[in-house]
């Protein structure tokens, strides 16, 4: 059986993925799709990125690819992202 990730736990990687910056990240349409905003020391707004649905994000997979899709995109910005692992 494949594992499936908590909200709680799709919340917490999206929260660590995007370090130095800050992530506000939120459960949108009854819990069904998340959004997520990434903003700058200066409250400037990196990336705003909505509409994965959970379900699809539950799976590890899904997730790690929307995580490492949007690491790539900000620093195609010229950003600098710390360094991070999916598993950790």
């Amino acid at each position: 059986m494949a594992i499936k990730l908590t909200s709680e736990q799709i919340l917490e990687k999206i929260q660590r993925a995007f370090a130095p910056f800050h992530v506000v990240a939120e459960l949108q349409d009854y819990h069904r799709k998340l959004g997520f905003r990434i903003y700058a020391d200066n409250d400037e707004i990196v990336g705003t990125y909505e509409g994965s649905l959970m379900e699809d994000l539950r799976n590890p997979e899904n997730l790690k690819r929307l995580i490492m899709d949007t690491r790539t995109h900000i620093r195609a910005m010229n950003r600098e992202l710390n360094a991070w692992s999916f598993e950790s």
